[in-house]
């Protein structure tokens, strides 16, 4: 039994720089999932909804202008900003944050 003991105390130990790799990886995946990862899903969604902007869909600009889209470009939105109808702004299409609902809200 005591030469069972003496073996196991006798292992080498892994070097100092196997522990740091394996904690610097753990942060990286941490990173990716809790950060990067969110992220990008919500910026492909986000094109999609830019993809799919059509008349009369009631937008939220980066500005917090909300507006009914009038006519839609290749890169840039027309959207009739008052309740009358008169007034007519020009956005591009990546000022755009999201698409409401019917009732105001986000879709």
């Amino acid at each position: 039994m005591p030469e069972i003991l003496a073996q196991a105390a006798e292992q080498p130990a892994a070097p100092w720089w196997a522990s740091t790799w394996v904690l610097l990886g753990g942060m990286v995946a941490i990173w990716w999932f809790l950060l990067i990862r969110p992220q990008r899903q919500q910026e492909k969604s986000r094109k999609g909804k830019l993809e799919s902007l059509k008349k009369g869909d009631k937008v939220l600009t980066r500005a917090g202008i909300v507006g009914v889209v009038s006519r839609v470009k290749e890169d840039t939105v027309i959207l009739r900003i008052d309740v009358d109808g008169k007034v007519h702004v020009p956005f591009a299409k990546t000022a755009i944050e999201d698409l409401l609902s019917d009732d105001g809200s986000d879709a």
